[in-house]
């Protein structure tokens, strides 16, 4: 019984050896402070990302998601994140565009770029090719993972709109500093509202209007209240970041970093493809509850981008005067580049 005790015990010590260096160590719990709701695309692909994690760590690093703010609001998010009072945060920049200028740029300036597949090849470009983005990330003591994508916001109100004018005096949703000003160029009025806001914002009459895209509008129910989209982009680019606060980095061994890094490059690319196929959902689910889906005239859309201040001679400005102007230039340079390339 002796014999039989001692070589279940070495056995058991030696598959604990032959499970690598993960299992030696003890297990790290991240808690992650999400913005949007469980349902969405991108939130999928967030919670397959801890999923994951947890898989290939063999359990020693374990994430749990908490969806729709569920640690703070948006507005704390960032100083949280920062002071580590979170160990991770899915988060737009765009609500914080004087903590993160460069990340908030992609994330706000309206009509700058097409489709799901410039931003996510603008966001791993602006990554990979100017330091003031990894700069700003470590001046707030965090690290982004990677940032997901989102299909073009589109005009979504209670009734049809055809014309620019038609927007005059209307109250659009909009977030940051670029698009308030989009919406003051034609005479609209901005209203700050998150995400979660917006069904009851439409149905108070708090908001007229608001950019948001075919499938959030699904995921969200925004269809119940408005039963009009219009076919015009307002935006669209990169949204919110996977972070990684630095004292929760410092807690994971090399490999554990590594292997986070590498499940992070997989979330993106999935991300990109669990959108797309949300879009062609989320069209045919709202045609069939009666939602409308118009053209929006070229002519009219010309008309609006007429209106519309020059964001890159502004952002290169403000940035020539921090220090960071070749930063600065060289993010426009690859952002024009990658709009004006042939689609593939």
């Amino acid at each position: 019984m002796i014999v039989t005790r001692r070589v279940a015990c070495l056995l058991g010590i030696a598959a604990a050896l032959a499970a690598g260096p993960a299992m030696a160590q003890s297990k790290t719990m991240l808690r992650m402070n999400h913005q949007m709701a469980a349902n969405t695309a991108g939130s999928i692909v967030d919670q397959w990302f801890a999923d994951e994690i947890r898989a290939r760590t063999n359990g020693a690093v374990d994430t749990k998601v908490f969806f729709s703010n569920g640690l703070g609001e948006v507005k704390e998010t960032l100083s949280l994140l920062e002071s580590g009072a979170i160990d991770m945060a899915a988060l737009s920049p765009g609500y914080f565009p004087d903590q993160l200028p460069f990340f908030t740029a992609p994330n706000s300036i309206p009509m700058a770029i097409d489709n799901i597949d410039q931003a996510y090849l603008i966001s791993k470009r602006f990554m990979a090719e100017v330091p003031a983005f990894m700069a700003e990330a470590q001046s707030k003591n965090l690290r982004p993972l990677f940032f997901h994508v989102l299909n073009p916001y589109l005009l979504v109100a209670k009734e049809q709109i055809s014309t620019v004018d038609q927007l005059k005096g209307k109250k659009i949703r909009t977030w940051g500093s670029d698009l308030p000003r989009m919406a003051q160029a034609i005479g609209a009025t901005p209203v700050t509202l998150g995400v979660t806001e917006l069904y009851e914002g439409l149905l108070r009459g708090v908001v007229d209007v608001i950019p948001f895209s075919i499938d959030l509008t699904h995921n969200y129910k925004v269809y119940e209240v408005a039963k009009h989209i219009m076919e015009v982009t307002i935006w669209d680019g990169p949204t919110w970041g996977v972070w990684i606060g630095d004292k929760a980095w410092a807690k994971l061994t090399p490999d554990q970093q590594k292997i986070v890094m590498q499940v992070a490059d997989e979330a993106a690319k999935r991300d990109l493809e669990a959108v797309r196929k949300a879009a062609a959902d989320s069209r045919a689910f709202l045609t069939s509850q009666g939602v409308k889906i118009h053209p929006f005239p070229a002519a009219e859309l010309a008309k609006w981008r007429a209106t519309l201040p020059n964001y890159f001679d502004e952002f290169i400005a403000k940035q020539e005067a921090r220090g960071k102007g070749a930063d600065a230039r060289k993010m426009v340079e690859i952002w024009k580049q990658v709009v004006a390339a042939p689609k593939s």
